[in-house]
C-alpha cells in the first residue's frame, strides 16, 4: 500500500487509525483530535508557552487526552508531522487542526512500506528519548497561559537551546540466522536487560510488555552497520538441532544495547500480525522471487528494499 493523501488526508487517517491496536505520533501543533487517540496510545507535540500563547497548541486538548491515558511529550522544536498506526505510517505536511481540515492545503504519503514504517517508528522513539513527558500538573499550568493568536512560529524564544538531535534513522531490512538461547545471563547482564527492558515499557506502554531480544558479538557488519529502527527477519534454529525450524516476520529494532563483549537487539515481541513461515516454504518463496544468494541457518544478508518489501507481503498474506 502506498498512497499519497491531499483533500482525503484526515478522513483517511481516522480510518486507519480506528482498525489501528496503537497509535504513536509527532506532530507540531494540535487543537483538534483528528485521528481518535485511546489509552496507551503516544503523541508528541510541541508544547512550548510560546506555541500555547500562540494558540497554535491548544492546552484543553491535551487535558483530554491526558485523561484518556494518552502518553503525552513535549518537544520546543518539533516541527514533524508523522504517524504510526501499527505497521502504517503517515508522513504529512498537516498538522492536527481544523485549518488543515477546512483551510489548507495539504499533502501526504500513507505507506505500509517496510523501510519507511521502520523509520518512522525510529524517528518517534527518537523523540520520545529526548522529550519531556507532560504530566497533570504541567497541563494544568498549561491551561493557564492566556491565549492571544498572532503570526509566527509557536515556541520561538531569545535563547540559544540544545536542538533536538535525530540519529540517521534505520529503514533496512536485514535476515538473520539466530538460534534460540539458553535464557540465564550473568548478573551485569542482567542487570543491563532489566534496564533496558524497563526503560522500553515505559516508553512504549503497556502494548509492549513482552519484549524479545536477540544477542550478538561485537564484530561484524550486521553489529556494525544495523541501526535502531532497521528491521529483521529472524530464521530461527531451536537449541541442538542443526537445521532451522520457522522464519519469523520482519520485526523492528526497539534498542541497541552495545557493551565490549556483546550487543543486544530489542524487538517487539511476534504476535497474530507476526506470522512465522515454515523453513521449507520460506526458502521457496525465495525462490519464487528470484532471491539467488545462499540462505542458511548462520547468514546475515542486508536485503536489497524491494526485496524485503516483496518478502513482507507474503508474510502478510499468511496472517489474512
Amino acid at each position: 500500500m502506498q498512497k499519497v493523501l491531499s483533500s482525503d488526508l484526515w478522513k483517511t487517517v481516522r480510518v486507519q487509525a480506528r482498525k489501528a491496536r496503537q497509535r504513536k505520533a509527532a506532530i507540531a501543533y494540535v487543537t483538534r483530535d483528528l485521528v481518535g487517540f485511546r489509552k496507551g496510545d503516544v503523541l508528541v507535540v510541541n508544547a512550548s508557552t510560546g506555541a500555547i500563547t500562540n494558540g497554535e497548541t491548544n492546552a484543553r486538548l491535551l487535558r483530554t487526552l491526558h485523561g484518556k491515558q494518552v502518553r503525552l511529550y513535549h518537544c520546543a522544536d518539533l516541527h514533524a508531522k508523522v504517524m504510526l498506526l501499527d505497521d502504517a505510517a503517515v508522513i504529512s505536511s498537516g498538522n492536527m487542526s481544523s485549518s488543515s481540515v477546512d483551510c489548507l492545503v495539504e499533502a501526504a504519503l500513507l505507506t505500509d512500506h517496510a523501510s519507511t514504517v521502520a523509520g518512522v517508528a525510529s524517528f518517534i522513539e527518537q523523540m520520545i528519548q529526548q522529550s519531556e513527558e507532560l504530566d497533570g500538573k504541567h497541563i494544568d499550568r498549561l491551561c493557564r497561559i492566556k491565549v492571544i493568536r498572532r503570526g509566527g512560529p509557536g515556541g520561538t524564544s531569545g535563547h540559544q537551546r540544545r536542538k533536538t538531535r535525530i540519529a540517521r534513522l534505520g529503514d533496512r531490512t536485514w535476515l538473520v540466522g539466530v538460534h534460540e538461547l539458553a535464557r540465564d545471563p550473568k548478573p551485569d547482564e542482567e542487570r543491563m536487560i532489566a534496564k533496558a527492558m524497563t526503560n522500553l515499557r515505559h516508553r512504549l506502554g503497556e502494548m509492549h510488555e513482552d519484549l524479545d531480544w536477540i544477542k550478538w558479538g561485537v564484530k561484524g557488519r550486521f553489529v556494525r552497520e544495523s541501526r535502531e529502527g532497521d528491521s529483521i527477519i529472524q530464521i530461527v534454529r531451536p537449541r541442538g538441532a542443526k537445521r532451522p525450524s520457522a522464519v519469523w516476520r520482519a520485526l523492528p529494532v526497539l534498542l541497541k544495547q552495545k557493551t565490549k563483549h556483546w550487543t543486544r537487539m530489542y524487538l517487539p515481541p511476534p504476535d497474530d500480525n507476526c506470522p512465522k513461515m515454515h523453513w521449507g516454504k520460506f526458502r521457496q518463496m525465495l525462490k519464487s522471487l528470484g532471491y539467488s544468494r545462499r540462505v542458511g541457518p548462520y547468514i546475515v544478508h542486508l536485503l536489497e528494499n524491494d526485496m524485503a518489501a516483496a518478502i513482507d507481503r507474503h508474510f502478510k498474506a499468511l496472517g489474512r
